[in-house]
């Protein structure tokens, strides 16, 4: 074999090019392969153990108990979608298991994300539930599609899906601005955190490029809010 002829070059140039082309593609499937979880968070009480029982019953009605889980233990399930497997993760909202939940995110074998919002405590809950879904957000690296389950509609002081949108949205940019206005360090550098987007205070859901953010309004004991979007949403 002749290296020096340029038709046997561009011949071996071809052949490697499509054999990196090929292994970049199996490797890429075989990823595509091993994400079938399915991660439920939100801050402590927001109703996700709820919803994680009742997706594990054989019936999406609504369960007429509630097992209690340990808060600081998370639980899990595995369910079966025709051929295909889906783990469901209830992850628990204690502050101090949040180290555990970044490296549950940037494992990078999350399918999709429940964001579960109380929404009958939202109004005492907003800024927290905001720093939650800020680093859920933040720390998504693969850009794995988020459903806001506003949930618990059917109690009386629940806010409105658009509230909860909009309050959120106001609280993502009062947490840019205060980011971006932190110093990483104590040498006087300038350098400045990394923030969700550079919008800071003025950001909008449409600022979160290539992120797919849905909201939908949900409750496990009502039949007018049932966790059915859930459901639609896991299986996917």
């Amino acid at each position: 074999m002749d290296l020096n002829d340029p038709t046997t070059l561009a011949v071996l140039v071809a052949a490697v090019v499509g054999l990196a082309t090929i292994l970049f593609l199996v490797l890429k499937n075989l990823r595509s392969s091993n994400k079938n979880r399915v991660l439920l968070v939100g801050v402590m009480d927001s109703g996700k153990t709820t919803i994680f029982t009742q997706l594990s019953q054989k019936e999406a009605e609504y369960p007429t108990t509630t097992k209690t889980f340990t808060s600081m233990v998370e639980n899990r399930i595995t369910l079966r979608i025709k051929d295909k497997e889906r783990k469901i993760i209830d992850y628990p909202g204690n502050d101090r298991l949040r180290q555990k939940l970044i490296d549950l995110i940037r494992s990078r074998s999350l399918l999709r994300i429940v964001f579960v919002v109380d929404s009958a405590a939202f109004s005492k809950n907003a800024r927290d539930v905001a720093e939650l879904f800020y680093l859920v957000a933040f720390e998504n690296t693969d850009k794995v599609p988020i459903l806001i389950a506003c949930h618990k509609q059917d109690l009386s002081l629940a806010k409105t899906e658009k509230v909860i949108r909009n309050s959120l949205e106001k609280e993502i940019g009062l947490i840019n601005k205060s980011r971006a206005a932190a110093l990483i360090g104590t040498d006087g550098s300038e350098e400045k955190r990394a923030t969700l987007t550079e919008t800071g205070v003025d950001f909008r859901w449409e600022d979160l490029k290539k992120q797919e953010v849905t909201f939908v309004t949900t409750s496990s004991y009502s039949e007018d809010f049932g966790i059915y979007e859930i459901a639609s949403f896991v299986k996917s």
